[in-house]
């Protein structure tokens, strides 16, 4: 009987940024978009799946939703030498209804996350009013009720919470701008 040598198989190493996370994965090269996709969302535990994809810059400079019936090297992915081949883990489609829709607590994190960053990169736009409403939100969710004893003013300066736009053209009072503004 003839012995058959196994070929070792060819692995791409791959590296998926989420707004939390940077997870990094070794997959085969003849994998598919589904494939590395589920391998993703198993890992972070989302079951809420349909919303999300995989985004990358491909050969020309633009930006590219993963297809997941094409193979992961087939999809003119820019790769660099001796390098993982990168991948942005975002929301795809919007829901009509966040709050009937969006059931899984991980799933609407991911979402606050993304839209928080498109607000503050200014990706979305969103009046001052409404950005330092978002920002009291997102300060009284983290961090819950002020308390004088433990929030020293300047707590909060190593946090991103407005958009520049927002924190250079809106007179702020100093002792908001010290308190709550990076």
């Amino acid at each position: 009987m003839l012995a058959v040598a196994k070929m070792p198989k060819k692995t791409l190493d791959v590296q998926v940024t989420t707004l939390d996370a940077v997870l990094e994965f070794s997959i085969e090269a003849k994998s598919n978009g589904k494939q590395l996709f589920e391998q993703v969302t198993r890992t972070i535990g989302l079951r809420e799946v349909w919303y999300f994809g995989l985004r990358f810059t491909d050969n020309k400079g633009y930006t590219s939703w993963l297809r997941s019936d094409k193979k992961v090297v087939d999809q003119n992915i820019k790769l660099q030498e001796r390098q993982p081949i990168q991948f942005h883990f975002k929301v795809k489609f919007y829901p009509e209804d966040v709050s009937e829709e969006l059931v899984q607590e991980l799933t609407q994190h991911l979402f606050y996350l993304q839209v928080k960053e498109a607000v503050l990169s200014e990706d979305i736009y969103c009046s001052p009013e409404a950005s330092v409403l978002l920002a009291s939100y997102a300060i009284q969710a983290e961090y819950g009720d002020y308390d004088p004893d433990i929030y020293q003013p300047g707590f909060l300066s190593n946090e991103r919470l407005l958009p520049k736009r927002v924190r250079c053209n809106l007179r702020l009072s100093c002792k908001f701008v010290c308190a709550y503004s990076p």
